[in-house]
């Protein structure tokens, strides 16, 4: 049986592990096992607030090195952050087994919805690392697409606040802020304004980000979800399914997280509930 490491700085990559299970219409394929690789370093300290690229960088070699003794097939890089860190990390550093990130996945989807109506926009939403690294915008551009068609948002400390609990009200809040924010990004906008998940967590608050948004672009919000594309192109379907984290779960994330995948992905929901934290994973 293959072995696939789903890895992610948090949980939000759970949203992609999700997509190796079977379901009605659903991905099928070789049967494989999952393990998810939460790579978030220390509580209140992950890659964003590290000190510069050379730092991120180092941390990701050495969880990279800490997955050889699992023998994956295919470590899936599950995170936007993480993605951009390992295209830096690959020009002096590879691991003993294949590597795929989000990004590419991510790219393809969006170039789709632009080029199907050229009045449409684009908003990039991710962490701090993603949208300061402009590889989104950058790529899109490369390929032809108006600048003034895509903008990007960064949105900092969300991610955290929606693993704790995706229907706050500082998370409602916090979106609310966004929506405005994008209003000023892109005046007279025409068409449909859609809005790229650069991270894996946003997914969590998908029907909030709509709600909010529609209320400032009375011609359509729509949402641009890696997290739903990256599993299925991988041709796994999950058998056994297992977590891994050295950290313990943020306030309220193990109830919350095993609450959201309990119908999507029981094995996940069930995983999240008995596992238990291992300080010397990485």
């Amino acid at each position: 049986m293959k072995r696939v490491i789903v890895c992610d700085s948090g949980l939000g990559g759970l949203n992609v592990a999700a997509g190796f299970f079977a379901s009605p219409g659903g991905v099928s394929g070789e049967k494989c096992e999952v393990i998810y690789f939460n790579a978030y370093p220390e509580k209140g300290s992950g890659f964003n607030t590290l000190p510069d690229e050379r730092s991120q960088e180092e941390l990701f070699r050495v969880i990279l090195e800490s997955m050889k003794k699992y023998s994956p097939d295919l470590c899936l890089i599950a995170c936007n952050t993480l993605s951009i860190v390992y295209d830096r990390l690959a020009k002096w550093y590879q691991p003993p087994f294949p590597v795929r990130g989000i990004v590419d996945a991510a790219v393809e989807a969006m170039a789709e919805k632009l080029a199907a109506d050229p009045d449409d926009s684009l908003l990039i939403l991710g962490t701090k690392t993603t949208v300061e690294s402009g590889v989104y915008a950058s790529a899109l551009i490369d390929r032809g697409f108006a600048e003034k068609r895509i903008k990007s948002l960064a949105c900092p400390g969300l991610a955290t606040l929606l693993e704790s609990d995706p229907a706050a009200a500082e998370v409602a809040e916090k979106l609310s802020y966004y929506a405005v924010e994008a209003v000023k990004k892109f005046p007279g906008i025409r068409g449909k304004l859609y809005l790229a998940f650069c991270c894996t967590h946003f997914a969590f608050a998908r029907d909030l980000w709509i709600e909010k948004f529609s209320r400032h672009f009375p011609e359509g919000i729509g949402v641009i979800d890696p997290n739903q594309v990256l599993a299925g192109k991988c041709g796994f379907q999950a058998e056994k399914f297992s977590y891994l984290s050295r950290i313990d779960f943020f306030p309220g994330a193990r109830e919350n997280m095993s609450r959201y995948f309990s119908v999507p992905a029981p094995a996940i929901a069930e995983a999240l509930l008995q596992a238990e934290a291992d300080s010397g994973l990485f």
